[in-house]
């Protein structure tokens, strides 16, 4: 059975399905309504008694999220031939989910000895016992996901309200959440699409950007760097939208720092490079950030960005001026 999985479904590359941004919160009965989370997009498949975890951009983050994969297979009971979609999720000392306390713990490693806390949050189920799911409607994978999980400290099943969407989204913002998701009931799971049967309401706008460079700073940051130039694709071309030097912590500054140290190369990847009036590094365009802005201009720049956190799960490729427009 969980070779047949395997071999047969593909389910082992699934790519989670994606919501499209919409401006305002609304109520639907054709429509369940979820918190959205800020943490990692993560699908983990249970074969044969082990599990494997993995990002939106098919990275496999089995190891530093082991304890994860044992709280699954507690979660399952013994169940096997299982394939779940939720997010990686960890607590700030304000008690609301912080993306960059969850890569925190991505670079701790297994074996840490002071691992930051982490859940899985499920919200979806695409295969039961080798059997796919994906063709049934959303309110049947959820009557399946509930059926074939048990909750316990590190896996958790995420709430849902039927039809009342706005109230979910007070309460989201009462208690400093990202936003919500709204589901259509009747959905299939199109994975890797960006379906509008599935909407986000967001309250603060962020997107995913590769960086084509950096600046040197100046003042406490002389040994580390300015900001980071910022770029999205066009067409293949990979375009200039702004540069981030905010929102920066000193573990920020560090582990940025590294992984450009490593990426240098003498021209610049963007197709028609900035004019910069500092000294700066280009670098190889692999490396990408995710970044809150207040708005994306008609001449595709970002205004007032800040560095939210490191994005080793996305793909640089997946970072286009039109997924900038879905996520905003």
């Amino acid at each position: 059975m969980a070779g047949g999985l395997e071999s047969r479904s593909g389910a082992l590359s699934i790519e989670p399905m994606l919501a499209v941004s919409t401006p305002e919160p609304f109520d639907s009965p054709d429509r369940i309504f979820e918190v959205k989370w800020d943490g990692i997009r993560a699908i983990a498949v249970v074969t044969g008694g082990t599990v494997r975890i993995h990002t939106r951009g098919l990275k496999d983050i089995s190891e530093p999220f082991a304890d994860v994969g044992r709280g699954l297979l507690e979660a399952l009971d013994g169940r096997d031939g299982v394939v779940l979609d939720g997010e990686l999720v960890a607590m700030g000392d304000d008690g609301v989910p912080h993306l960059h306390r969850v890569m925190e713990r991505w670079h701790q490693g297994p074996l840490a000895r002071n691992p930051v806390p982490v859940s899985f949050e499920l919200f979806d189920i695409l295969y039961d016992e080798g059997a796919s799911l994906m063709r049934e409607p959303l309110a049947a994978r959820k009557a399946a996901l509930h059926a074939v999980v048990e909750p316990n400290d590190l896996v958790h099943l995420t709430h849902f309200e039927d039809g009342e969407g706005i109230a979910l989204y007070e309460a989201s913002t009462a208690l400093g959440l990202e936003g919500i998701v709204a589901k259509d009931k009747r959905s299939i799971y199109q994975p890797g699409k960006r379906s509008r049967h599935w909407l986000k309401v967001k309250h603060t706008r962020s997107a995913n950007m590769v960086v084509g460079g950096y600046t040197f700073g100046g003042g406490a940051r002389k040994e580390l760097f300015g900001s980071l130039l910022l770029g999205a694709y066009d067409g293949g071309e990979l375009r200039y939208v702004g540069s981030v030097g905010g929102g920066f912590s000193n573990d920020d500054l560090a582990l940025t720092y590294g992984a450009l140290t490593q990426l240098h190369t003498e021209r610049s990847p963007f197709a028609k490079p900035p004019e910069v009036q500092r000294f700066l590094y280009w670098c190889e365009p692999v490396l990408v950030v995710q970044v809150s802005y207040g708005e994306f201009t008609e001449q595709r720049h970002l205004r007032f960005p800040i560095f939210s956190a490191l994005r080793p799960d996305v793909d640089a490729r997946d970072c286009t001026l039109d997924a900038i427009r879905a996520e905003g």
